[in-house]
């Protein structure tokens, strides 16, 4: 059986993996887990443990994802769905993200 921190060496290597263990019931799903994946502070790991795991928006994982322009994007994009005031704000930090988020936005308020 693989301990908590088997687990989080293993994300670290391979979230996409890992998730989708998650998902499958292979490995528990529990918030201890999810706040170990926060508490690496690592945006990337929080970001695929929040679109692998929860399939869901939650602010533990989106306050971790804020910490970088590019997953702040991604976080909006493809967990919220939608476009915050938070992950705006920490993407417009980089002019690419600042123009991918802008593009993206306007294309979903067309339709």
């Amino acid at each position: 059986m693989l301990t908590k921190e088997d687990i989080i060496l293993l994300f670290l290597n391979d979230p996409q993996e890992v998730s989708s263990a998650i998902w499958d019931g292979n490995i528990s799903k529990s918030d201890e887990i999810r706040t170990l994946i926060c508490d690496l502070g690592d945006p990337r790991c929080a970001w695929f443990y929040s679109y692998w795991v929860d399939k869901s928006p939650r602010n533990d994982t989106r306050s971790i994802c804020c910490k970088d322009p590019d997953w702040a994007h991604n976080y909006a994009r493809y967990i919220d769905k939608s476009p915050r005031s938070d992950t705006r704000s920490v993407a417009c930090k980089n002019p690419h993200w600042k123009r991918e988020y802008e593009k993206w936005e306007n294309s979903i308020k067309k339709t």
